[in-house]
């Protein structure tokens, strides 16, 4: 039976963002409502971030180092900037840690393995056929002059391992080539100032980046140390000739990259955050007569550009942050969300609630700063918001408003988590605290207990930050005036806000509920009967609501008020008649209209009375579409019955929107059919009630509304309790003679 609600154009009934092309669609003004909303947001933040401190008295080229300061300037506002010479200094640092780079060419040893490979096949092919020294030598000095001396091809034809000592210097080389002898250079201290070097060599297919310190590389003066260390398994005998061989074909392959290392280290320069410095309020920058040395001018220089220039990636990280701040307000505002539909005034009301809170925060974080280890956000009266939007919307909303303004405030303040979480908890706190409030005093209440929160998270906060015990009786006093005047705020806006959306807030339904309100002690004098059912619905209505988890109070203000429209023709209503009954002397299609006609009179009368939405929706729908029974009956017993249309005996209302008016309409009918049992027991009274609530839902009246079948069973227990505590059976006392006896 539970059913979605249906979309209307009047942007009173849609759900704040089923789709965004359904809204589009649907309720175009209020989407341009949200746009502007987001745009002046954006305005806000952007020009309170980018242009807090204009200085249009501070001329830069009046404080050049050396000159005589002419006036004082003290800082306005805390200002970050960019420490030129702090950022190039930390650059040439950062440059100076980049590693030289050296490449290791594999073709180089490619070369040069080739090369030994042929020396091999030569010097094995003479031996064997030459046996004299000096024609060996010869020979080979044709094919490969100048690679070993005389004294080192003697030893190693004496050694009679040709073949092993070959084997032994080609394992050597095709190490030492894949290792990378370097070639460092003869003298560039700062070059190597680092101690060490980043060599890069192909390995497997890939390129392999290694951190080698200076000792560990592998060069012609430490070669022979670095065989000796990496090949302790060459035989002693063939060592000597084998060093020789390696000596001999051994190229430095391994060579400083200039052009790579200069990129890497432009990169990782170019990668350093820039050093910035802060100017803190109230800071003096300089006095009157005293010398502008350079530091002075550095910041008087940052200060005048800062106040002039535009930081075009905060303004689009400010941007993108809104927006994310206003799509995540789209979905807490959602009916599934916050629990209710909200109409177009209270979207108006929440967007200019927001803004506002946005403007007041961007103003007074330009004028006030409240002290060290206290966020700025204790200059805002947050718990007003949260306040008003919980009494006049709903706690659901409060609670959702209340992180929307936190996420606000963060660009004003610097990203400043503590401003955050202070908007936060003392906005949830100021919605909590109004929960059970029925009297406006009890606002006043609520501002104490809202006043020793605030201290709480303040002392919290500063204890946190060790900012010191002299800030706590500032924060005391902070945290105290902070909540009370969030109170007495809200206490002096709320009756404003209330007549202004016209909304059914607790204390506005409260002053309704008031009997001696001037429409119900006119419709006790002309209708007294109309009161006394009047009376009864709200208290079945009121029961049954407070059963079913719905809005009680709205319930028993709208079942006051249901049938102010029978006032003015009293005596066409039965409850009104005593003795003549009018509609004996008039046709019932006549009738008909009379009693239908007190649904349009009592509407316009609501409107004129400027009652809330929600009650005049009551009045609206008490009876549905529901059929005038007893004279569409007296129209088919007196003519032709397929003459007799039932729209003509019909009620031309609305069907029950919301929980609250179905149940006034089913109060409103079991009030009425209980007048007519004789002798009513509380069984007769559960099948009448019972009957009465399956008559409307197999009408169809029930399908509107928001009620589950749960929701009936728990409606039918509670009016039958309040039905039989009205007629309850009495002791019948003795007469007064009878007694006596």
């Amino acid at each position: 039976m539970k059913q979605s609600r249906k979309n209307s154009t009047n942007g009173k009934s849609i759900p704040l963002f089923a789709s965004l092309k359904e809204r589009l669609r649907a309720d175009r003004p209020t989407v341009a409502i949200l746009g502007v909303t987001f745009v002046a947001a954006v305005v806000i933040v952007v020009v309170s971030t980018q242009f807090g401190s204009v200085l249009p008295l501070l001329r830069v080229s009046d404080y050049r180092v050396g000159s005589v300061a002419e006036r004082d300037y003290v800082v306005e506002r805390d200002i970050l900037y960019l420490d030129e010479e702090a950022t190039r200094l930390k650059r040439e640092a950062a440059g100076k840690l980049v590693l030289p780079i050296f490449r290791v060419n594999e073709r180089i040893g490619e070369e040069r393995l080739q090369r030994f490979s042929e020396f091999r096949d030569r010097l094995i092919a003479l031996s064997r056929q030459e046996s004299a020294l000096d024609t060996i030598f010869l020979r080979l000095q044709v094919d490969f002059p100048g690679i070993l001396s005389r004294e080192q091809l003697a030893r190693l034809l004496e050694t009679g391992q040709l073949n092993a000592v070959f084997a032994e210097a080609r394992l050597i080389l095709d190490q030492l080539f894949e290792t990378g002898l370097v070639k460092l250079p003869e003298q560039d201290s700062d070059l190597l100032s680092s101690g060490a070097v980043e060599l890069w060599r192909w390995t497997g297919g890939r390129l392999v980046k290694e951190e080698v310190s200076l000792e560990e590389v592998l060069t012609r003066g430490n070669l022979e140390a670095w065989i000796e260390e990496r090949f302790p398994e060459v035989p002693a005998q063939l060592l000597t000739p084998t060093i020789d061989l390696v000596r001999a074909f051994a190229v430095e392959n391994g060579f400083y990259d200039a052009e790579e290392t200069e990129s890497s280290r432009r990169k990782v320069m170019e990668e350093v955050e820039p050093v910035q410095a802060k100017l803190v309020k109230d800071q003096v920058i300089v006095r009157r007569g005293d010398i502008v040395d350079a530091e002075t001018a550095a910041q008087i220089r940052a200060l005048g550009e800062y106040s002039v220039t535009v930081n075009l990636n905060s303004i689009a990280g400010n941007v993108l942050f809104l927006l994310a701040v206003f799509l995540l307000a789209l979905f807490l505002f959602q009916e599934r969300v916050v629990g209710l539909i909200l109409k177009r005034n209270q979207i108006v009301f929440l967007a200019a609630t927001a803004l506002i809170f946005l403007l007041a925060a961007a103003l007074l974080g330009r004028f006030f700063t409240p002290g060290q280890g206290i966020p700025m956000s204790v200059i805002l009266p947050t718990a007003t918001v949260s306040i008003l939007v919980t009494l006049i919307v709903c706690t659901r909303a409060g609670i959702a408003l209340s992180l929307i303004l936190a996420l606000l405030v963060l660009p004003l303040t610097g990203m400043d988590p503590y401003a955050l979480l202070f908007v936060l908890l003392t906005g949830v706190a100021g919605t909590a605290v109004v929960q059970q409030a029925e009297r406006r005093i009890d606002l006043v209440r609520a501002g104490l207990y809202l006043s020793a929160v605030n201290i709480v998270l303040l002392v919290l906060f500063v204890l946190l930050q060790s900012t010191g015990r002299r800030w706590l009786l500032p924060v005391l006093g902070w945290g105290f005036l902070n909540g009370f005047a969030s109170s007495m705020i809200s206490l002096g806006f709320l009756p404003i806000l209330e007549h202004a959306l016209n909304t059914a807030s607790r204390f506005r339904l409260i002053e309704l509920s008031d009997l001696n309100a001037p429409i119900l002690k006119r419709m006790l004098s002309l209708a007294p009967g109309t009161y006394n059912h009047s009376i009864s619905v709200a208290n079945l209505a009121e029961s049954a609501c407070s059963a079913i988890g719905a809005n009680a109070l709205l319930a028993r203000v709208g079942a006051y008020y249901h049938d102010i429209g029978k006032i003015e023709q009293a005596e066409y209503f039965i409850e009104n008649q005593t003795s003549y009954n009018k509609h004996d002397d008039l046709k019932p299609s006549l009738s008909a209209a009379v009693i239908k006609s007190h649904l349009k009179v009592g509407i316009e009368k609501a409107r004129e009375l400027a009652l809330p939405q929600e009650v005049q929706d009551i009045i609206a729908q008490h009876h549905g579409r529901g059929i005038i029974q007893y004279f569409y009956q007296r129209a088919v017993d007196n003519g032709n019955s397929a003459n007799v249309s039932s729209d003509d005996y019909s009620y031309q209302g609305y069907r029950p929107r919301s929980r609250e008016a179905a149940v006034v309409m089913l109060a409103d009918a079991v009030e009425a059919a209980t007048r007519t049992l004789k002798k009513p027991t509380v069984a007769k009274l559960e099948k009448l009630v019972w009957d009465m609530i399956m008559e409307k839902f197999t009408s169809q009246e029930l399908s509107d509304s928001q009620l589950t079948f749960r929701n009936l069973e728990t409606i039918k227990k509670s009016f039958v309790q309040v039905l039989a505590g009205y007629y309850h059976s009495r002791i019948e006392y003795p007469k007064v003679k009878e007694a006596a006896r």
